[in-house]
């Protein structure tokens, strides 16, 4: 098992109970932001370690279409949440966009160390002739 899955669990773990403690569109705006960063840097990793298995020298252009991908995804959740009467009431879209950005980075970091592992586990496949 890689590591990612379990420093999503974690980075949730820890922005639930920072939400809790916090209450009200605070709390919300930090829940909400942790479960977008952390689910779309997910999808990103889950896919560069797709590519790197699968194509290892389409490996940089997957990563650059994944950071594309997450600001896109902070970008919406910005504006809804900062135009929309109806999310403004419930999420505050500054502690989203500090949560958003840390779940992100956190998620980006081991994901790329994991995908390393990848690019190497598949280096050393086909140097073998098992891949």
């Amino acid at each position: 098992m890689t590591r990612t899955p379990l420093v999503i669990l974690a980075a949730l773990a820890v922005s639930g109970l920072t939400a809790w403690g916090l209450g009200g569109t605070l709390g919300l705006g930090v829940l909400t932001g942790c479960l977008c960063g952390a689910s779309v840097a997910g999808l990103g990793v889950a896919w560069q370690r797709h590519i790197a298995r699968t194509r290892p020298d389409k490996v940089f252009g997957a990563h650059v279409v994944a950071f594309v991908f997450k600001l896109a995804a902070v970008l919406c959740g910005a504006l809804v949440f900062r135009f929309v009467d109806q999310a403004a009431a419930r999420v505050d879209w500054r502690s989203f966009l500090v949560t958003f950005a840390a779940a992100v980075f956190v998620v980006m970091v081991v994901g790329a160390f994991d995908t390393m592992n990848t690019l190497r586990e598949s280096a050393v496949g086909r140097e073998r002739g098992t891949l």
